[in-house]
């Protein structure tokens, strides 16, 4: 007979008989998964930009004998994607460190370590997808309590008045807010 869990917030999955099952991972234990698979997929991605440098090599290398070979074009184009690799591929290593090291700034990095790697397939994607999963929802907030703190406090905060005159609120003799239609604005 399977049962739905009741408890509290932290029950987790089926309950089998009654018996309460836990969860497998901790919030922790994913965020230092998440680490090793942006490390992973950085790593992944070093070796194919080193295997770039050997078909370069091997490109330049047979091209030496002849005068007309382009081999200042081959070494743009390659300057070129090796610049591009290492705009995609240094967020991975960001994110890694930043995650194992839980800094304050690692959410973000994970995110854009994410975004950028998510066409990476299939360790990218994979990392892209379990970091989204991970930092979009309420998971990370126990793994990192200073940033919530932090992000609470900068919250901008609803009050009843706000002296813009975009508000159209003025104190009238008494005292009291009142309520007046704002001009258009001049947008000449």
């Amino acid at each position: 007979m399977i049962v739905p869990a009741v408890g509290n917030s932290g029950s987790f999955g089926v309950s089998f008989y009654g018996k309460k099952r836990e969860p497998r991972m901790t919030d922790e234990e994913h965020n230092r998964y998440i680490a090793w698979a942006f490390l992973a997929n950085g790593i992944f991605q070093s070796v194919i930009v080193l295997f770039m440098f050997v078909i370069l090599f091997a490109f330049l290398g047979a091209g030496a004998s002849d005068p007309e070979f382009p081999a200042g074009f081959f070494a743009a184009v390659f300057g070129f994607a090796l610049s591009i690799n290492l705009v995609f591929l240094s967020p991975n290593f960001v994110a890694a460190y930043g995650l194992l090291k839980k800094r304050p700034w690692a959410r973000v990095a994970g995110i854009v370590a994410a975004a950028l790697s998510a066409m990476n397939v299939p360790l990218g994607t994979l990392a892209a997808v379990y970091s989204f999963w991970f930092f979009c929802g309420d998971q990370w907030r126990s793994v990192y309590p200073e940033t919530v703190a932090r992000d609470s406090d900068e919250r901008p905060q609803i009050n009843s008045y706000n002296p813009s005159r975009w508000e159209g609120y003025t104190r009238d003799e008494e005292g009291a807010y009142v309520h007046r239609t704002p001009p258009p604005p001049d947008w000449r």
